[in-house]
């Protein structure tokens, strides 16, 4: 099984997409991008309800 997340599920104007294998690789992708391309700092990405947007986004395929 596979997981993907496009930012565009998050309501981001962004073509970013990513696979991963598992939930938790997805998170570290989606958090890395985050920081990396969104300017998100941890505070935001550790807080439970953006932890819970995230996952609520990620689709299995």
């Amino acid at each position: 099984m596979t997981y993907k997340l496009a930012c565009k599920d998050m309501g981001v104007m962004c073509p970013f997409v990513a696979e991963g294998e598992t939930m938790d690789e997805m998170m570290e992708i989606a958090v890395k991008h985050a920081k990396e391309e969104h300017g998100y700092t941890d505070e935001q990405l550790n807080d439970p309800e953006t932890q819970k947007a995230i996952k609520a986004a990620i689709r299995k395929e």
